[in-house]
């Protein structure tokens, strides 16, 4: 591994010529450009907010600026879900480039993780914005925003690394992701605060719902950018011990991803 770490840092400037590729082709030729990226969460938001927020009245469990709530919990969903969605199948779809051409092949996710940590950035500048425009004061927490960006990208750099090898010989492998994205939203609190589960759930159910990483992600986000204390007390939760529980797993799952890519790295061009 210490090996494989080398060369990546030799082919750094690859890595990064990937990322920027890929941030500048998502949006090539297009006349609103890196707007789009902001279309996405928006639409999810408009959805949920008219579901959970004017249907369900989400807003009578204590939600001050529910939409903001939303918005606070769907963008590092949508960094995670753009992240697996294209980083799980990259390998396979650059087939031609892993049989021709040698490099270190984890640039190839890492490239998607990059540019979707930008589009991210792009899309937590705007909220931030948009709480500043709407007169929502911000809490000193905001500045711990790169530390939970890293934590999150530590996350999703080792389950992309992961699946992204298991797919190149289980094609079932991108399917499952895209079942599992969908059910991992609904058992997060996206969309509905962490009380509703706290005051539903058995408390052995709760325990297992709290070892989601997820949540206590999310929970953090939500502390940080929506301010859940002050604006939404039934949203507000925070576990020591989870988001410890959160950090050591991330590192172990981005020290296994990157293992059991580095040992199948070199069978990629026979099964492709």
């Amino acid at each position: 591994m210490k090996e494989n770490l080398r060369r990546l840092f030799e082919y750094r400037e690859l890595l990064f010529n990937l990322t920027r590729k890929e941030v500048k082709v998502k949006y090539k030729n297009s006349f609103l450009g890196f707007i789009w990226s902001l279309v996405t969460p928006l639409m999810m938001l408009v959805v949920f907010y008219v579901a959970f927020g004017v249907i369900f009245k989400m807003r009578a469990e204590g939600m001050e600026h529910y939409a903001f709530y939303l918005m606070a919990g769907i963008l590092p969903w949508t960094y995670l879900q753009t992240t697996l969605a294209s980083g799980v199948s990259c390998i396979v779809a650059s087939g031609d480039l892993v049989k021709k051409v040698y490099f270190p092949r984890e640039v190839l996710p890492l490239s998607y993780l990059g540019s979707a940590s930008f589009h991210f950035v792009l899309q937590e500048f705007m909220l931030i914005l948009f709480l500043v425009f709407f007169g929502i004061p911000l809490t000193p927490w905001i500045f711990i925003f790169p530390v939970l960006m890293i934590l999150q990208a530590i996350f999703i750099a080792g389950l992309t690394l992961l699946l992204a090898s298991l797919n190149v010989f289980f094609r079932d492998v991108q399917h499952f992701t895209d079942i599992l994205l969908q059910a991992w939203f609904w058992m997060t609190p996206i969309v509905y605060p962490i009380s509703l589960i706290q005051n539903t759930l058995p408390g052995w159910a709760e325990r297992i719902y709290m070892l989601n990483p997820m949540t206590h992600i999310i929970l953090m986000w939500q502390r940080i950018i929506y301010n859940s204390p002050v604006n939404g007390g039934a949203a507000y939760y925070f576990s020591a011990s989870g988001f410890i529980y959160t950090v050591a797993l991330s590192i172990f799952l981005l020290l296994a991803g990157y293992y059991v890519f580095s040992r199948m790295e070199g069978k990629f061009a026979e099964f492709i």
